[in-house]
């Protein structure tokens, strides 16, 4: 994005944006009933779109490459 910084606390800040907007939005359009949400949480990805876990999934994937860090 033109203008925008490329420091790594600006662009975490960005992400994190990004991610909130991103719930935000998930939490909105999701269909799970008073009761499930009691059960799993307000921020399950049980009604999660699969096409936005599976963008999100490659994204996260590609930042620990970059950073090296990978889990287990």
């Amino acid at each position: 994005m033109a203008g925008e910084s490329d420091e790594p606390d600006s662009a975490a800040a960005r992400l994190e944006a990004a991610l909130d907007r991103i719930a935000a939005a998930a939490a909105r359009s999701a269909s799970v009933s008073a009761t499930s949400q009691a059960v799993v949480g307000p921020h399950s990805v049980a009604a999660a779109d699969p096409e936005i876990v599976a963008r999100l999934d490659g994204l996260i994937e590609r930042l620990r490459d970059a950073l090296d860090v990978h889990p287990g």
